[in-house]
């Protein structure tokens, strides 16, 4: 799941970004929602509710009533609830103040869909790139997992199996986690690792055939596929073997 946040004092300006992030997500699956800010006030209350999820890019203008965006960003600098922030302002002479660790980029008013596409994309390579799991397993070690080295999860209990790639590609050894695979799967939320079956999880990127049951490349067993599963995990392959054409082209 991504995470977006819009903040602008305009409603109208709100609108405009939401329509134009929605024009992206029609070309993915990616599951994605919105926190909406009419103020920097409201986004500081954010911050501080502890339940509240992080929001992995906040489009936030720099004039508003209040709070403007530039002091904004100073509040939240060093809290966890945003972790990205793109200016969408027409005032030049503030992008200087607005630089920090967080800001992604610059969107000048109104914006494009083609600069709001870019910061998007920026924001999922970003994720991609760096997301590890780190799960304790059965003997209460905490273990540090690249999402990519994930061939597929299997429930077992109140356990999940976790296998990983071994030295061909296949599913090497496994590791016992003591999280139920529901949270895991929460956990997984950006990464191509879909749920296929009650039982099993699977990486897209280890998928050389999906039909009645799934064929994990240089893996001898095949997995299952759940009848409640299979009309929506066969939409999400496609997906992404039509993604994976497209950035090779």
């Amino acid at each position: 799941m991504l995470y977006i946040g819009i903040c602008d004092d305009f409603i109208e300006a709100r609108k405009t970004i939401f329509n134009l992030c929605e024009e992206y997500f029609k070309e993915t699956i990616m599951k994605h929602e919105y926190v909406f800010f009419n103020s920097g006030e409201e986004v500081l209350l954010y911050c501080e509710g502890n339940d509240n999820v992080q929001i992995d890019i906040l489009f936030l203008d720099i004039e508003m009533q209040g709070i403007s965006g530039i002091d904004l960003k100073k509040e939240v600098l060093w809290q966890d609830k945003i972790a990205r922030i793109v200016f969408v302002t027409n005032h030049s002479e503030s992008i200087y103040n607005a630089f920090s660790k967080k800001t992604i980029g610059f969107i000048p008013k109104p914006p494009s869909q083609e600069k709001i596409k870019k910061m998007l994309l920026i924001t999922l390579n970003e994720i991609e790139e760096n997301i590890a799991l780190k799960i304790k397993d059965y003997d209460g070690k905490l273990i540090e997992i690249f999402m990519e080295d994930i061939v597929f999860l299997k429930a077992s209990g109140s356990y999940t199996e976790i296998y990983t790639k071994g030295p061909e590609g296949g599913s090497g050894e496994f590791i016992l986690s003591t999280k139920k695979m529901g949270d895991l799967e929460k956990e997984m939320r950006i990464y191509p690792i879909i749920r296929v079956h009650k039982s099993y999880m699977v990486n897209l990127a280890s998928v050389i055939d999906f039909g009645e049951k799934i064929l994990i490349q240089n893996l001898s067993m095949e997995i299952p596929v759940g009848r409640r599963y299979r009309e929506t995990a066969k939409i999400k392959y496609l997906q992404y073997v039509k993604n994976r054409i497209k950035k090779r082209l």
